[in-house]
């Protein structure tokens, strides 16, 4: 079954209350202040979202002629983060593209499974597509500063007039898709473009962190989390949500100890906390795509 459940059209005034009065946080504070908001705010939400990736493959593994025990599903998941993890150490180039185009795909799949009557192949490449939008939207809003910690990552510099010559690029890709599908989408294009505007004018307005934070919390974890609920539990309320929450706990305190104590190990590398923690995003995100990707299909 596709998840349903906290149907973007049921979130998007709270979502844009919360945009804005986030903009009015970037307009009014310092970097410093927005910096602490955003750690704050992707180590509790950004990080609680995906926390529940075992608890999710152990409901869609219980319809399976022969179901995974949790402690399969445990191990396989943790060996796969350890995998992606070694992947980001001995290629880190190609790993961090392949996680920008896993994290675009998801990013364009939360936003668009409930506005897509049919499946089909195109889906894939629509989903991309609109995700890289957004990710080029925000790299070129702050392109030294993201080409500095892709060289951090990768030993690798990405000359600036890259990102919006991609940027076009992706957006011409995009259309051309939208039009191909434009019989099966049921969201209002003014709506969309609109949503973009105000993407790219938070993304100009604050800083990298915080306005990927805005992005990420507020118009993925929050209804990707909403979705979750639905799908775990039956429906959206407050009593599910502490479900979740007690559910995930013990998961979302182990990837944040994890994170924490691997940066004291590794902090005499100079890198900075930033891309250290897009890369344990990255780590991660593989996984959680794939388990959200399999929920869809469901």
């Amino acid at each position: 079954m596709k998840i349903e459940g906290g149907d973007f059209s049921k979130l998007q005034s709270g979502m844009l209350v919360a945009t804005f009065f986030s903009l009015w946080l970037a307009v009014y504070f310092g970097n410093a202040i927005e910096e602490v908001f955003g750690y704050i705010l992707i180590l509790s939400f950004g990080i609680l979202h995906g926390a529940n990736d075992i608890k999710l493959l152990q409901v869609t593994a219980a319809s399976r002629s022969k179901p995974l025990t949790f402690v399969r599903i445990l191990i396989y998941y943790v060996v796969f983060v350890l995998g992606v993890a070694a992947l980001f150490y001995m290629i880190p180039a190609i790993s961090l593209a392949l996680f920008i185009l896993f994290s675009a795909y998801h990013f364009g799949e939360q936003h668009w499974i409930s506005k897509i009557t049919s499946s089909s192949w195109l889906n894939f490449f629509f989903y991309t597509a609109y995700g890289l939008i957004v990710l080029l939207l925000l790299f070129t809003a702050h392109d030294e500063e993201v080409s500095s910690i892709v060289l951090s990552i990768t030993g690798l510099w990405i000359p600036p007039f890259y990102y919006p010559m991609a940027l076009g690029v992706t957006s011409i890709i995009y259309v051309a898709q939208y039009v191909l599908l434009f019989k099966q989408i049921k969201a209002k294009i003014i709506l969309e473009l609109f949503y973009l505007m105000v993407f790219f004018i938070i993304f100009n307005t604050a800083s990298l962190l915080w306005a990927f934070t805005i992005f990420f919390i507020i118009w993925h974890a929050i209804p990707s989390l909403a979705d979750q609920i639905q799908f775990l539990y039956g429906d959206i309320s407050k009593s599910n949500f502490f479900r979740y929450i007690r559910s995930s706990a013990v998961y979302w305190g182990i990837s944040v100890v994890a994170l924490v104590l691997l940066f004291i190990f590794i902090e005499d590398t100079g890198a900075g906390f930033l891309p250290f923690l897009f890369s344990f995003l990255a780590a991660i995100t593989f996984p959680h795509v794939l388990v959200i990707n399999r929920l869809n299909a469901s």
